[in-house]
């Protein structure tokens, strides 16, 4: 412990905590040291300490530090102090933390993590330009399992977003040579609704969707990606976006955010302050990806599934022992990033095409249609062999794919191969007896659509077709020849 001296008599604000055994423990702060602040309230540091005199205090009270001991080795505490009209999200209250109103405004105690934050320029981030390639992607590896805790808690609690990622929002610390990553501020934190909500956060991290109340994991996948172009060199992410800020000082705060999400982050200096980084492939793969998480349109931006694929193959790629191991991460990451170079390259194909069914099926959902579609077309025409579970899930999808956008109106890329007169109805029915029912799709009642759908003449849906027709017939064989052996 040690005793705070001085002659001069300096004013404390005490706050007593009361713990769940009764007892209570006391934190005092001048809020001379400010940790930082935002749109909801200001954060302090203050300290534990003891009282000299006799421990009567249950309510937040002035005090002279004359009149404490702080305790020297205990943890210290953040402090918010919350701006008129301001309170906690009830997330917040549930996570260790202690609330007071002083003089009407909330006051809140809650752990304080140290560590260092994301500047937006590099120049303001030592600890970031001497980070090695494999400890930023660990750092980013551990953001976005972060992310993925939030978004899918389970039983935890329910499924939230952060709401408000900026770098201020991070903070990273050394522990025992390994860096450890923290997401801070949950007063933005909101459930994940189909349901418009208060739109709020940082206006540069904001989602093009977010002004309309639209919360998802794509939107807090948006907001990080800045952060990630920093981790990876970027010299400052906002460079244009700033710019246009400052150009434009009357722009209502919607139309900042329209154009923002139009500009785009900066990729300048990506990779360059690293002194050992990946090969080129690596480092386009990457780079591309980041382009996709922050697209504007949140239908065109990676899946949070496919980030989180991403991520943890190139941070295994970084400890690969072998050149086959650094194949198969190589593989998954082109996947992940509906890169198609793989499709034509010999030896990763039939990489994976000698995977596991998992590990098929789980790379196939990641893919886009059009990736999909390419392996569907190179299995038929090249005669390539897919396991039988994967090569199902593989036609499901493409189904799926195909019946939705016929049900709407198909967008341009898919104008090419919307010719026969199959409609989505009839789709959504094959997609049933294929998933459900395949003896529906051989009855009598069903003529019609059955031959409606094999009568089908347009290339590409008529080999999809096909195929499930064909593996539904083979589906049969083998469940006849099953009743068979058990009669």
């Amino acid at each position: 412990m040690v005793e705070v001296t001085g002659t001069k008599e300096v004013a404390l604000i005490l706050f007593p905590v009361k713990q769940r055994d009764g007892k209570i423990i006391y934190y005092c702060s001048d809020f001379s040291e400010d940790l930082g602040s935002g749109n909801a309230g200001d954060v302090y540091k203050g300290y534990r300490c003891d009282l000299k005199g006799p421990n009567g205090f249950l309510q937040p009270c002035e005090i002279n530090k004359s009149a404490i001991v702080i305790a020297e080795n205990a943890p210290s505490v953040a402090i918010k102090v919350y701006k008129n009209g301001q309170i906690p999200s009830l997330y917040r209250l549930t996570r260790g933390t202690a609330l007071f109103t002083i003089d009407d405004r909330a006051v809140l105690i809650m752990p304080l993590i140290d560590g260092f934050d994301i500047k937006p320029d590099i120049e303001e981030n030592p600890q970031i330009k001497n980070m090695t390639f494999f400890q930023a992607v660990d750092v980013v590896w551990q953001l976005v399992i972060g992310l993925n805790q939030l978004h899918y808690r389970n039983s935890s609690g329910p499924p939230v977003v952060h709401g408000d990622i900026n770098g201020a929002n991070v903070k990273i610390r050394m522990v025992n040579e390994k860096f450890e990553v923290f997401y801070l501020d949950d007063d933005y934190y909101k459930p994940i609704l189909p349901i418009p909500q208060i739109p709020q956060g940082t206006l540069e991290h904001l989602a093009l969707e977010v002004l309309d109340g639209y919360y998802s994991e794509a939107s807090d996948f948006y907001a990080l990606t800045p952060l990630l172009y920093s981790l990876f060199g970027a010299r400052n992410p906002f460079t244009k976006i700033f710019k246009f800020r400052d150009d434009h000082p009357l722009m209502d705060k919607e139309d900042l955010v329209r154009h923002f999400t139009a500009i785009g982050f900066c990729s300048e200096g990506l990779f360059q302050h690293f002194k050992i980084k990946p090969n080129d492939a690596i480092c386009d793969l990457l780079e591309q990806f980041l382009k996709r998480m922050s697209a504007r349109e949140k239908e065109q931006r990676a899946s949070s599934g496919a980030i989180l694929e991403f991520f943890t193959a190139l941070r295994q790629w970084c400890l690969h022992e072998n050149p086959k191991e650094a194949e198969y991460y190589h593989l998954r990451l082109a996947i992940a990033a509906n890169d198609t170079s793989w499709l034509t390259n010999h030896e990763q194909r039939n990489l994976f095409f000698s995977l596991e069914d998992n590990i098929q099926e789980r790379l196939i959902h990641l893919m886009n249609f059009q990736v999909r579609m390419q392996l569907f077309h190179q299995i038929t025409q090249l005669s390539l062999s897919l396991k039988s579970v994967s090569y199902q899930q593989l036609l499901k999808t493409l189904l799926l794919d195909i019946a939705r956008q016929r049900q709407a109106n198909p967008p341009s890329c898919f104008s090419s191969i919307f010719k026969s007169k199959v409609t989505g109805k009839e789709l959504t029915w094959l997609l049933y007896c294929f998933e459900h029912d395949s003896a529906e799709f051989f009855s009598p009642h069903a003529a019609k659509f059955r031959k409606t759908l094999q009568a089908c003449n347009d290339k590409e849906i008529g080999s999809l077709i096909f195929g499930v027709i064909e593996t539904m017939q083979k589906n049969a064989l083998e469940s006849q020849k099953v009743t068979s052996a058990l009669s």
